[in-house]
């Protein structure tokens, strides 16, 4: 087996885990005092936990943490953060359901991860003692709970009503659009 394609691949999905652990901490400070908060901190801790059984498969197999790739993901989460703080200012909703939908994206990584590496293990021993099939049913776990939170955010975000962004201002009321004559047929399309 190709040992350096494997510590590749667990340094992608460690330098992924910094990306997430970012992104829940800056969701759970906008969801302070709410009780998405105390469910995004305890993800935050599991995922910390796995973080670190990450960094022990790779020491097994004579790896270690690219700092060029967790630097990388250090970045990307930074843009994401000031991506979304404009969005947060245009559309809270979208913007919260978005982080969701990351969050949701990046479960399904880290449960494909998980696969991988279980379909591995008999080709390379050093992978064994690791309770791979446990962490991927955890990991369903949250999943599912960030799933119901995020299909939550999408009710609100898309609620009839719903203008947060201001971006669209037609009277719901009569069926009139009232938005300026710019040319905008509200359609898809030419």
């Amino acid at each position: 087996m190709p040992a350096d394609a494997l510590k590749r691949y667990l340094q992608d999905h460690l330098a992924g885990s910094v990306a997430a652990l970012q992104l829940m901490e800056t969701l759970a400070d906008h969801e302070r005092g709410l009780p998405l908060e105390q469910k995004l901190r305890g993800l935050h801790y599991e995922v910390t936990e796995e973080q670190e059984r990450l960094k022990a498969i790779l020491a097994r197999l004579e790896g270690e943490e690219s700092s060029l790739k967790r630097a990388a993901a250090w970045l990307t989460e930074k843009l994401h953060r000031a991506r979304l703080a404009l969005a947060e200012r245009a559309d809270p909703g979208l913007a919260r359901l978005e982080s969701l939908e990351s969050l949701a994206l990046g479960l399904q990584g880290k449960l494909a991860l998980y696969r991988a590496l279980e379909e591995v293990v008999p080709d390379e021993p050093r992978l064994g003692g690791y309770p791979l099939a446990a962490l991927q049913a955890r990991t369903l776990l949250q999943h599912a709970m960030v799933e119901q939170e995020r299909m939550a955010a999408a009710r609100t975000a898309f609620a009839q009503g719903n203008e947060s962004s201001g971006t669209d201002r037609r009277d719901t009321s009569s069926g009139m659009d009232t938005r300026a004559d710019s040319g905008d047929t509200g359609e898809w399309g030419p």
